[in-house]
């Protein structure tokens, strides 16, 4: 059980970390200055790798080492088209049968992202648009549904903190997200949709902007990471 324990907590700080961007995409990431940075020992560290490895947060290069996986404007797009698909259909079947009590949750998610878009929050927003996103996704009550998108989380995660690198990006957030409420509240099926796909499209352009230059800036061959 203390085995588990430590692997577990060695897991969710490594975890944490990277999808708090600590940890620049393509660099180098050494199993012995983490055990002694996180005074463990290094077999929970290299047990914590080897499962962010499988979760695509880390590569692991024979005879090179283990890197922070990047995530290139390639990443991005396959992400949002998965994104598209099945969120475009949610935000159809939630016009179609979302209840008034939990229309007037959306509501107040808008009410809220409008009332922190001057606090610099920014985790806030975050957790405000994550929850939005959920609100019309569980509505769907397709649990299948959930349990796909819910695997890409970590991976939105970290295309969040390059989303809020562009400009004017919580303006953008809170627009997209009042007409999609507003055509949810309507019961206009196809207008959620589209007004869905629209968001998420919007977002997965101004990710990528973002996502190219790092790409060059960090990418393998690069003087400043995949050494």
């Amino acid at each position: 059980m203390i085995i588990r324990e430590l692997n577990q907590r060695a897991y969710d700080e490594i975890r944490r970390r990277i999808l708090d961007g600590e940890f620049i995409p393509s660099s180098p990431i050494s199993e012995y200055q983490l055990a002694a940075e996180l005074k463990f020992s290094r077999t929970p560290v290299r047990e914590a790798l080897k499962r962010l490895g499988e979760e695509g947060l880390v590569w692991s290069i024979p005879n090179k080492g283990t890197f922070i996986a990047e995530l290139s404007a390639h990443d991005i797009m396959e992400i949002y088209q998965v994104r598209e698909g099945l969120e475009g259909m949610a935000a159809l079947i939630a016009a179609e049968q979302m209840s008034e009590k939990d229309i007037q949750l959306l509501e107040k998610e808008i009410a809220l992202l409008n009332e922190l878009k001057f606090t610099g929050r920014v985790d806030e927003i975050f957790q405000c648009d994550i929850r939005l996103h959920k609100l019309i996704i569980a509505s769907t009550q397709n649990i299948r549904l959930g349990k796909i998108l819910a695997t890409l989380d970590d991976q939105m995660h970290r295309v969040r903190l390059i989303f809020s690198q562009t400009p004017d990006w919580l303006q953008a957030v809170i627009q997209d997200h009042t007409t999609l409420v507003e055509k949810i509240k309507a019961h206009d099926g196809k207008g959620s949709e589209n007004a869905m796909v629209q968001h998420l499209r919007s977002s997965c352009d101004r990710s990528v902007q973002i996502a190219l230059p790092l790409r060059r800036s960090f990418g393998p061959g690069s003087s400043n990471g995949g050494k």
